[in-house]
C-alpha cells in the first residue's frame, strides 16, 4: 500500500496535474466508462492510506456518483485520509426550502460528501445565508479559499491603478470585492440585483454612481447563463465607464461566453482554472496546494 496519491479525473485533467505538481505527489486518473443506459464504471489501481481527490462538481450529478463510487472503493482498500479538492462545489445555492416542498440540496450534497471525504477544499462556494462551509460538512474539515488574491494580480499586471474601480453586481459579492480591493489596491463598488428567475435578473448602481473615464472590473464567484454579468456591465456603461472587464471564479457558461461579454463591450473574461473554460487565467493550483498542505 502506497502512503499518499493524488486521484485526478479525465474532466479536471490539467488542474489535477498542475496540483499534483505544486504538491510534489504522485497523481494517477481514474479511467470511466460510461454504459449506453447511463451507467458509470469507475476504475483506479491503487490503495493509498492517504488521497487527494481532485474534480470539479460542475455539471454534478453524474460525477458525484462516479465519486461515491471511487470514495467508497478507496475506504474498502484501507485508505485513512481522504481529501476532496472540488474547485467548484456544487448546490450550495438552495440552502432553505424556498417554496413549499422544495428539497434543500445544501443540506444533502452536504451530508453525502461529509459521509465521504475527511476533508472538503473548495474555491468561492455560492453560500448566502450559510456563513462557514463547515456547517455545510458536520464534523469534517472544510476550507472555502478566495479567489481576490488572484483577480487582484491579475488586475495589477494588466497596469490597475487610481483609475480602476472594482465592481460586484450585488450584495452577495461585497466579500469577493472587498478581497480584490485589498490585493489590487483600488477602489470598490458593489451593485444591488433583482432575480426574478434562473435567467431573468436585472442589476443597478446606486443612485448617483458616476465612472465616467474609468477602467471597471466586474467580478462574481460564478458565471453560468451570463446574465448578471451583462446587466451589470449596461448598467456601468450608462454611468461613464470607459473600459470593462470581467473576472470569475467558476466560469460554467458555453464556450461562446467570451464572444457575447465582448459584444457587450467587456473587453475581456478571465476566469480561475478549476473548471476547465477558454477563459481560463488564473491558476488555483498553489492557492489550493497551500490548503491541502496545511
Amino acid at each position: 500500500m502506497m502512503d499518499s496519491l493524488l486521484v485526478g479525473f479525465p474532466d479536471s485533467r490539467a488542474f489535477a496535474q498542475s496540483l499534483a505538481q505544486a504538491l510534489g505527489m504522485s497523481w494517477r486518473e481514474v479511467a470511466l466508462h460510461r454504459f449506453p443506459d447511463g451507467e458509470s464504471l469507475v476504475r483506479l489501481e491503487a490503495a493509498p492510506r492517504e488521497a487527494v481527490v481532485v474534480r470539479s462538481l460542475d455539471r454534478p450529478n453524474d460525477k458525484l456518483v462516479e465519486l461515491h463510487f471511487l470514495a467508497s472503493a478507496l475506504r474498502e482498500r484501507g485508505a485513512e485520509r481522504l481529501t476532496l479538492v472540488a474547485p467548484y462545489l456544487a448546490y450550495m445555492r438552495q440552502d432553505m426550502e424556498f417554496n413549499p416542498g422544495e428539497v434543500v440540496s445544501q443540506r444533502v450534497v452536504g451530508q453525502w460528501l461529509a459521509g465521504l471525504f475527511d476533508r472538503i477544499v473548495t474555491v468561492e462556494p455560492h453560500l448566502h445565508r450559510t456563513h462557514d462551509l463547515a456547517e455545510v460538512f458536520p464534523g469534517r474539515e472544510a476550507h472555502a479559499l478566495s479567489v481576490a488574491p488572484l483577480v487582484g494580480a491579475w488586475a495589477r499586471a494588466q497596469g490597475a491603478d487610481g483609475s480602476w474601480l472594482v465592481l460586484g453586481p450585488d450584495e452577495e459579492a461585497e466579500p469577493l470585492v472587498a478581497g480584490v480591493v485589498e490585493a489590487a489596491g483600488i477602489e470598490g463598488l458593489c451593485g444591488r440585483k433583482v432575480r426574478r428567475g434562473d435567467r431573468d435578473v436585472s442589476c443597478a448602481l446606486p443612485v448617483g454612481t458616476d465612472l465616467t473615464g474609468r477602467t471597471v472590473l466586474l467580478v462574481d464567484d460564478i458565471i453560468s447563463s451570463g446574465g448578471t454579468m451583462l446587466d451589470i456591465a449596461r448598467a456601468a456603461r450608462a454611468a461613464g465607464a470607459a473600459r470593462l472587464l470581467a473576472a470569475t471564479a467558476h466560469a460554467v457558461g458555453g464556450p461562446d461566453m467570451a464572444d457575447r461579454f465582448r459584444a457587450a463591450g467587456i473587453d475581456t473574461v478571465v476566469s480561475a482554472d478549476g473548471v476547465p473554460h477558454p477563459t481560463n487565467a488564473l491558476a488555483l493550483a498553489p492557492l489550493v496546494a497551500e490548503a491541502v498542505r496545511g
